[in-house]
């Protein structure tokens, strides 16, 4: 969008978003996404609807790593196939850090955006490697994105978020073992 129509039209049309849930989601669109995305900190795609120029939802996806701390919810086998560097306890991770929906956006538009992120996430695993993806979210979203393939490992430094974790596998092939693949 950027390179087609330019910074601000861009930036009018974020402006219009009117997220569901929370202001820090609309806030981020309106006053962030267009700068993370010049910078290459992140890619921020959108949900346009069919009958006009109306956001109906976006999702943003970055890289960050994360420290996984040594009281987490996850298992010895998940922990070994995040390839988690033992002396720090750092993973490299694929970040969803935004994703949000209008008032208007039809129901299962959440998963819908995951599907889209895990299929890009997979895309950029088949490219560069990596195999994890985390979010951090509130209480009242952990059952949710649990239904989605996460797993919750901890809560985060101030304990106001929780952080979860999925491997990136293909949609098109949810069995995909998780373990290695040759050359």
């Amino acid at each position: 969008m950027l390179e087609i129509y330019g910074a601000e039209w861009t930036s009018q049309i974020l402006g219009t978003f009117r997220s569901v849930h929370d202001s820090a989601t609309q806030a981020f669109l309106k006053e962030k996404a267009i700068d993370m995305e010049i910078r290459d900190l992140s890619r921020t795609y959108l949900a346009i609807a069919k009958d006009d120029v109306r956001i109906l939802g976006y999702i943003t996806l970055s890289i960050k790593c994360m420290r996984v701390p040594d009281e987490n919810l996850l298992s010895g086998k998940t922990r070994k196939s995040m390839n988690i560097d033992s002396r720090t306890n750092i993973v490299q991770s694929y970040l969803i850090g935004q994703l949000s929906r209008s008032a208007d956006a039809p129901k299962g538009l959440g998963s819908y955006l995951l599907d889209v992120a895990f299929e890009k996430l997979n895309q950029a695993r088949g490219i560069v490697g990596c195999k994890v993806v985390r979010l951090d979210c509130h209480d009242e979203l952990v059952d949710y994105y649990k239904a989605h393939g996460f797993r919750l490992i901890t809560t985060n430094d101030d304990r106001s978020l929780n952080q979860m974790m999925a491997f990136v596998v293909s949609k098109l092939n949810e069995d995909e073992d998780v373990g290695e693949k040759g050359v």
